[in-house]
């Protein structure tokens, strides 16, 4: 092995950066907020966030969903809609959870009368009971909401141990509760998720997962080396700077050489890597609130017309590498 391709032991035990996408920060901040609370919060430090909002509601993780207004809902939970039925929704939970959050690992789990998942959260303990509490608060809120009748869990087990408010969690998730779990399981009775959805429409729901497969497999691609480059590219553009294969190979201790030669293992070079990052930075950025010039500024673009003759080729060239 050539020393070129070494890393350095700092480098390779890096841990891994995972991250909740979506508005759940967002949402949290705006709880905090409206109690006072006034400081500036990392997005990415959802247990610091959760932990001030429990100093005010200790349920806050069985209660702010039902702050979401329909706007912060992810589009996993307004694609529940489209879906035949429940189970059909939870099966596309499964299938596109990663889209939403690299912290959680959902499966589907069944016995000959019971259907559901099973959740695991690769976070703290407290990071955990908040988010599990979230997320079935969700899916059974999003499902009653898409089948139109008062849908009730059969069976509730949960790995944390049983809380002062364990009462809170009666009303959505019902009376068979099990705390101190081996692991994070939400149960129904088939029969229930297998009534149809009133608003159920095949078509909508084939776009909206086609869509939804196109960007799984874009994100399937961030592995590896690929994975390395990509975040040193989110971080540069987030910070309004546009880095080189040349500086981000310095970063990996890597040869440039050497780094185009891994990215092409994975089939891949890296402007159609930036291509991919800014793609999905666009969605972010644009979701902030910020302008079209302000977009083309951060993705490092100087003007608003060469930003948006960008966007059209990452259209372009995204459909056909889904083609292929």
């Amino acid at each position: 092995m050539r020393a070129e391709d070494k890393n350095i032991v700092d480098v390779a035990k890096k841990p891994v950066q995972l991250y909740h996408h979506g508005p759940l920060g967002r949402v949290l901040q705006r709880f905090l907020q409206e109690r006072g609370e006034r400081q500036d919060f990392d997005r990415v430090a959802l247990e610091q966030l959760w932990q001030r909002a429990a100093a005010h509601d200790p349920a806050i993780g069985l209660h702010l969903f039902s702050l979401f207004s329909r706007q912060d809902w992810h589009v996993l939970a307004c694609l529940g809609f489209y879906a035949r039925n429940a189970a059909q929704s939870i099966a596309s939970w499964v299938r596109y959870q990663r889209l939403a959050s690299s912290l959680d690992a959902i499966t589907q789990i069944e016995t000959e009368e019971l259907l559901g998942v099973a959740i695991r959260v690769h976070a703290s303990v407290g990071l955990e009971r908040y988010l599990v509490e979230h997320y079935m608060s969700m899916a059974v809120t999003q499902m009653r909401a898409a089948a139109e009748q008062p849908l009730q869990p059969a069976r509730v087990c949960l790995r944390h141990a049983q809380p002062d408010y364990w009462q809170a969690y009666q009303p959505l998730l019902g009376e068979q509760l099990v705390f101190g779990a081996a692991r994070n399981e939400l149960w129904f009775k088939r029969t229930d998720l297998l009534r149809p959805n009133p608003g159920a429409n095949d078509g909508m729901y084939e776009l909206a997962t086609s869509e939804l497969d196109r960007r799984l497999a874009q994100q399937r691609r961030f592995g590896g080396a690929a994975g390395q480059v990509a975040e040193q590219l989110r971080q540069g553009l987030l910070a309004g700077h546009v880095p080189s294969l040349e500086e981000i190979a310095a970063q990996l201790h890597l040869s440039p050489r050497t780094l185009r030669r891994r990215l092409q293992d994975q089939q891949l070079n890296f402007r159609q890597l930036l291509d991919l990052v800014r793609a999905e930075l666009d969605q972010y950025l644009a979701l902030q609130g910020l302008t079209r010039a302000q977009v083309a500024e951060h993705l490092g673009y100087g003007d608003t017309a060469a930003y948006l003759h960008a966007r059209k080729r990452w259209v372009t060239d995204s459909g056909s590498t889904q083609a292929k």
